[in-house]
């Protein structure tokens, strides 16, 4: 296999970060046992049965090709209460490198098919995580981050959540007429995010499964813009889906599901879910300014205008901050912006080990943004770049001292945040190579906001970075609503 960086004097030559994973996790996600709700409460009552069969496999294509398999459980205990499991097995292929990731999804439901908790684990070969939950009358109780320092928050519900398997299940019970569409709400607990989705039913088709030609009811998603099918038999069994970026899954016997994946060096994700772009850009960290017209993102709500970025008429200009007029003594932290001090459940900032570290970076008499140069260059040299396909936290990459731009992300937002230095997080688009991949870098105050990136130890960072979000968690599904959609073309750009 090929080496997967190439290293210069200043940069890798490729994009570390990726977030195919999240395309992944939420289009599983969705046919995972996670929590459903209609937002009245009794509005789906069940008119259909589901005849769920106590053990299923699946298998997971790109295309023609087998990445994994899903082997999925279902039991109705003694006291009536039921217990689904479902365990994933993927092949994921980025940059050059393969990874096998495992994810494994546990949900106990009330014979109302009320949500009432759930555990649910992601394992990769560098990194692992957890989360686990229950729910109450009012609010989703949530444990997540890495197993040994979890932390608790809350999620407010206005009605008790319901699942009924997956998505589709839910739509087939609550007896959903043709063509007729209906608004749920879904958890992603990779993420902790709460989105709406549509399903909506179309014509019923006729499609093989295993040998046999059967007769099932079709149901589409519409999640943000990302559309995802599934087909139905008339006992409500989900029998094949198809998703973003060539991906579905169909039902198979257990032989077939234990047959070898493919070798899909060929098929990288990472590739497959970049933007080619019109025009090569030399030494784009030298660029002053870029202008892109952007289409494809109709209906997304992405965070497209703001700071050093305007967006009028889908044309998209990016300017690079003038680091001159950007303050270096300490500035008194305004209200609105202590927020961005506090430790969230991937960014420990408040974690003994993460603020001793901060202490060994940078000094007290340090103002703002000579604790940003430090804590930038700092994790640019000291995290080893490895695509990884997991949640990051940043204490775990601190430990492990490696990861993509997601690890680089959480664990600069934590050191900064612990050095006093309010920081947020930006995912989006970055040139590279001649395309734009998905990527992930931070946003620093240091008596104005500063773009960062440590991956590329660029301060401020070029303005071939192009946000499309900005915050944690949940927020970061947004990209999804893009993602194999987005066109962009570059207009002019303007040198130094």
């Amino acid at each position: 296999m090929k080496s997967l960086i190439y290293m210069t004097k200043t940069k890798p030559s490729v994009i570390l970060g990726i977030f195919v994973s999240i395309v992944f996790l939420i289009l599983l996600a969705i046919r995972l046992d996670v929590f459903t709700k209609d937002n009245e409460k009794g509005a789906l009552s069940q008119k259909a049965e589901i005849q769920r069969p106590a053990e299923s496999w699946m298998n997971i294509y790109q295309k023609d090709k087998k990445i994994g398999v899903i082997h999925r459980q279902f039991i109705i205990t003694e006291t009536g209460k039921m217990h689904s499991q479902e365990n994933v097995t993927m092949q994921i292929s980025t940059l050059g490198t393969t990874q096998v990731l495992h994810l494994k999804m546990e949900t106990d439901l009330n014979p109302d098919m009320s949500f009432s908790s759930f555990n649910f684990e992601l394992n990769s070969s560098l990194f692992s995580f957890k989360a686990h939950g229950y729910a109450t009358d009012d609010r989703l109780i949530l444990f997540s981050g890495q197993p040994s320092s979890q932390q608790r928050s809350e999620i407010p519900l206005k009605d008790i959540p319901y699942v009924s398997g997956n998505i589709y299940e839910a739509a087939f019970s609550a007896g959903l007429e043709k063509e007729a569409s209906r608004d749920f709400t879904i958890f992603d607990p990779s993420t902790t995010g709460i989105r709406k989705i549509n399903v909506t039913r179309q014509a019923d088709e006729v499609i093989p499964i295993m040998g046999k030609r059967v007769l099932t009811q079709k149901f589409c998603a519409d999640f943000m813009g990302a559309k995802n099918c599934a087909w139905l038999s008339k006992e409500g069994e989900v029998l094949k889906e198809t998703g973003l970026l060539g991906l579905s899954m169909e039902k198979v016997s257990p032989q077939k599901a234990t047959e070898d994946m493919a070798v899909v060096a060929d098929v990288d994700f990472a590739q497959i879910a970049s933007v080619e772009s019109n025009v090569k850009i030399n030494e784009p960290e030298k660029l002053n300014e870029i202008k892109i017209k952007i289409d494809g993102i109709r209906n997304t709500p992405l965070f497209l205008n703001g700071g050093r970025q305007v967006f009028a008429q889908r044309i998209l200009t990016i300017t690079k901050e003038n680091l001159t007029e950007t303050g270096i003594q300490n500035h008194a932290i305004q209200e609105n912006m202590r927020r961005y001090l506090e430790p969230t459940p991937l960014v420990q900032s408040g974690h003994e080990q993460i603020k001793a570290q901060a202490q060994k970076i940078v000094r007290p008499s340090d103002n703002p943004f000579q604790k940003t140069e430090k804590i930038v260059h700092w994790v640019y040299a000291n995290i080893k770049k490895t695509p990884v396909l997991s949640v990051p936290n940043a204490l775990e990459v601190l430990n492990n001292k490696m990861g993509d731009c997601n690890e680089h992300a959480v664990l600069t937002a934590a050191l900064l945040r612990a050095a006093g230095v309010p920081a947020q997080i930006e995912a989006g688009l970055v040139y590279q190579n001649g395309r734009f991949y998905y990527h992930a870098w931070n946003l620093a105050y240091a008596g104005n906001w500063i773009t960062v990136d440590s991956v590329f130890n660029q301060i401020p960072a070029d303005v071939t970075h192009i946000r499309l979000t900005r915050g944690e968690g949940g927020v970061q599904l947004d990209l999804l609503g893009v993602m194999g959609k987005i066109k962009l073309e570059v207009l002019s750009t303007k040198y130094d």
